[in-house]
This record gives structure tokens, sequence and C-alpha cells, in this order.
């Protein structure tokens, strides 16, 4: 059952209120630090939208904006780049103290986190303010968010379709016009999916750019990636320029801003290592935009299919088996809880088990191989200095379609023909952003990928917000029919403040 507030958090608000809900990050800070609005406006205002859209959606699985109305009833004046942000943190990492991480799983429910996280401290350190947190899939272990748990999370634009995963709740919060960003993570497309699906920004950035620590020290050998999912560019660099920067005892220290030339070569990739076809309307989406890249100047050159890209799912797999294994069984011996069919789903299950019949010695070919395999993909991109494909294959697919009832195996090759050119980046560490591109002929949005080298960010920021300039009706999408380019990205389709 989702976690709501006791009594209700409702009352009559401005339109200037609504209006900073709808618009930037940058716009809302900008407003609180000016004076003009107070943030204990925004929380209440946020928490009510919470409580209105989300019965529909089922993104968000613990609302407590009693937390950060308790920090500013204590006196302690909210400024700094996201002065009175309304942020809600994912089920799967992000520690905040006080309140539980479930990691979208039975079998951690409940169970509060040791404080709070580098990276969280580090936002609330700028003004942002914490009220809840959005629903993941086990573990993060999906690319539609439907746990066990919580039930399954609903896609804005089409409700009958999966926002993605494993940051859907994050997604669908965003698209539903509940808060403007979203804190999300990413160990194999898990910010850029549910980005690309709910027609939202979404950057996964070099590894180690964000700090994971304290509490955790290497999730699955590097693949894991923390940021958020906002509405513009200019929101997700803000953002990191709040939480990026090297920490105490972390074990990937992230590399110094590389400088590329300018123009650009962007290299265009559409075929997939399976042979698998690629939505027509996802084809036609990257011409477009190879054709807007060409038109700000840089060199758009064709690359073909990443053979070495087929061979991750295995590789992920083994892997992940090992962490997730020690993971459940360290909290076998510190709680007595115990992963079983009726605490963890099946694929997870079968991980696991899988896990704890590894030994050391195939655990370290396991990540020898991931190892190996980042150096043959960051060879076969040597050319060039960005990535320019679709963020999946194919649009997001009914709910109930990528279930967990059967072995992790047969769930992952699924997800890697519906995704195959996201987690490349997971293994190289290099950044990569999703960026909407109109929408399909189901008026459902169309995701594209940009990526680049470890260390490259800059670039693939300033490249993106170039596409947001140029082509705002593609990338400022909106669902209520109205043109995009007024920065204010996605809108709630009913706004619960104006029938009051």
């Amino acid at each position: 059952m989702r976690e709501s507030l006791d009594g209700s958090v409702r009352e009559s608000l401005d339109g200037s209120v609504r209006e900073l809900l709808d618009g930037s990050v940058r716009d809302l800070a900008a407003a609180v630090n000016g004076g003009a609005v107070d943030p204990a406006e925004i929380v209440r205002a946020a928490a009510a939208r919470i409580e209105a859209l989300d019965p529909g959606i089922g993104a968000v699985v613990r609302l407590d904006p009693d937390r950060a109305l308790r920090r500013l009833r204590a006196g302690r004046r909210v400024t700094g780049p996201l002065a009175g942000l309304p942020y809600l943190v994912k089920d799967l990492h992000a520690e905040v103290d006080g309140l539980p991480l479930a990691r979208g799983s039975r079998l951690f429910a409940g169970l509060d986190p040791a404080g709070t996280s580098t990276m969280v401290a580090r936002l609330e350190a700028a003004g942002a303010l914490v009220i809840g947190r959005t629903s993941s899939p086990e573990f993060g272990l999906n690319i539609t968010t439907e746990p066990v748990l919580y039930g399954p999370t609903r896609n804005p634009w089409n409700r009958q379709r999966s926002p993605g995963g494993s940051s859907g709740g994050a997604a669908a919060a965003v698209a539903a016009g509940m808060v403007p960003a979203a804190h999300a993570s990413d160990s194999g497309g898990s910010i850029r999916i549910p980005a690309a699906w709910c027609g939202l920004v979404g950057f996964k950035p070099t590894r180690g750019r964000n700090p994971a620590g304290p509490y955790r020290v290497d999730d699955w050998s590097g693949l894991s990636h923390e940021h958020a999912i906002t509405r513009t560019v200019a929101d997700s660099a803000l953002l990191l320029s709040v939480t990026s920067g090297p920490a105490i005892g972390e074990p990937y220290p992230a590399p110094a801003d590389h400088t590329r030339p300018r123009p650009s070569t962007i290299g265009v990739l559409v075929d997939t290592p399976s042979g698998d076809p690629v939505a027509p309307a996802y084809l036609l989406a990257v011409r477009e935009c190879a054709a807007a890249l060409a038109a700000l100047g840089h060199r758009v050159v064709p690359l073909p299919a990443v053979e070495a890209a087929g061979r991750i799912g295995p590789v992920l797999g083994a892997v992940i088996a090992g962490h997730l294994a020690a993971t459940v069984d360290d909290l076998a011996r510190t709680t007595g809880r115990q992963a079983g069919p009726d605490t963890v789903e099946p694929a997870v299950l079968d991980l696991i088990e899988r896990g704890r019949r590894a030994d050391a010695t195939s655990q370290v070919r396991a990540t020898l191989e991931l190892r190996r395999l980042a150096g043959e993909l960051a060879g076969a991109l040597a050319t060039v200095d960005l990535v320019l494909s679709p963020t999946t294959a194919r649009p997001a697919p009914p709910l109930g379609t990528l279930h967990t009832d059967r072995t992790a195996t047969e769930l992952f090759r699924e997800i890697f023909t519906i995704s195959p050119f996201v987690g490349m980046f997971n293994v190289t560490g290099g950044p990569a952003l999703s960026l909407p591109w109109g929408l399909d002929d189901d008026a459902m949005p169309i995701g594209l990928q940009l990526a680049g080298h470890p260390g490259c960010d800059q670039l693939v920021l300033e490249v993106a917000a170039a596409l947001e300039e140029a082509q705002p009706d593609r990338v400022r999408l909106r669902r209520d029919g109205r043109r995009g380019d007024d920065g204010a990205g996605v809108r709630p389709a009913v706004d619960p403040l104006d029938a009051r």
C-alpha cells in the first residue's frame, strides 16, 4: 500500500505557485530566493497535486511534506540554486534519514536507511526540500515500474502504457506535473528510458561525477549512476552543478571535464547488434535530429551496429547476481529477513540464487569481462565525439508486458531487445542523455539519446541544449496540445488546484 499524509495538506493557492510548479527549477528557485513566494506554499502545492493526481498514476510511494515543513518552521532559511524545489527521491539509492527505503521490494519494506547520502545532503544544502519517494521496480531490475510491493506506475501520456523503469515513478511524477524534477538512478538505462517514454530530459552523468556514498560503496561494479529527470536540459545541468564533485571514499573519481573540438563529429547509430528492427517513427526522428545537428554546424556520420553491445546482457546478469546475493544475505544476517518466493519476485530471486551459486572466481571473471567490454565499446566509438541514437528501439509497452514471473535470462533478453542502445554507456561510464523529439503515431513521446566519452558531460549537455533551443516544438513536449516553446514543459492533464 502506498503511504500518504495523515489528513489533507490541500489549500487554495494563487496562480503564481501553479506556474512555478509547471515551470523550470531555475525559475522556481529564483522566485523563492527573491522573496516572491514562500517555499512552504510550494511544498503544500506539490503535496496537493500529488494527493490529487497520484491515485491514477501510482508514481509516489511515500509522501512526507511534513519533513520539509518542519525544516522551514525551525527557521532555517531556504536559499541557493535549488531554493524551494519540492523534490522526490527514488525508492532505490538516495538514502534520506527518516525516510524508509524499500528498494521496491517486500524484503526491505519499512526499513530505515543508515542516514542521508552525500548527494541528497548536497541537494538539501542547495535549497531542495525532499517531500517523498517515487516507485521503482524491485532492486531496479526492470525497464518498467510494476513492483509487487506497490503495483504498477502508469504513464501519464497513456495510462495503459509503462512509464519505463527503473526510474518510472520519477518520470511519471514529473510528466504528470507533480514536481518540476525528481531524483533518478541509472544502471542500464534507468534514467534515460523513462525520460524517453514520458517526454522528458533524462541525463546519466559520467561514472563518479555524482557521489554515491557514504552508504553505497560500489553498486554493480560501477554500472550504477545517480542524477535526475527534468523538463529542460538547463535544469539537468543546474542539478548536476549542485551535486557533482569529489567526496571522501568514492571508488570512482570522475575524470576531469574533457574538451572536444567544436563543432563536433557526431556518429548516428540506428542498427541494433541483434539486427532487430527499430520502430519506423524512431528512425525518422533520428534522421530529423541528425539534420538539425548538421544545421548547427556539426559533422554527422553513420555508425555501424556495435557488436559488443549485444554481449552486455549476460555479463550484466552475472555481475548483478553476485552483488544482489551479497545484499540480501547481509540483510538476513542483520534483520533475519530471508529472500524467498513470498518476499522477492521470481526473476529477481533467480538472480539471487545464481549469485549464491557463483564462486569468487566466476565473480572476478564477470567483472573482468565487464572491463573488457568497456574497452571494446570505447574502441568502437573512438572515431566520433558523440553518438546519436534512439533511446529505445520500441515504444513504451502496455503494462504487464515486462513481467517478472520468469527467469532473469528471459527478462533480460526482452529488455535488451526493447532497449539495445543505452546499456553500453553504463559499461563505458560515459555521459548519456535522453532528449524528447516529438511524438509517434500513437501520440506517445519519442526519446533520442546523445552520448559521449567519459568526462564529456558538458559537451553532451551543450549539444542537447542547442537542439532544445533550435527545435522547441519537438523537444518541449506538452500533453495539453499547446506549443512547447515557452519553457514550461509537460503540464498536468488536470490541475487539482483549479478545482478549488
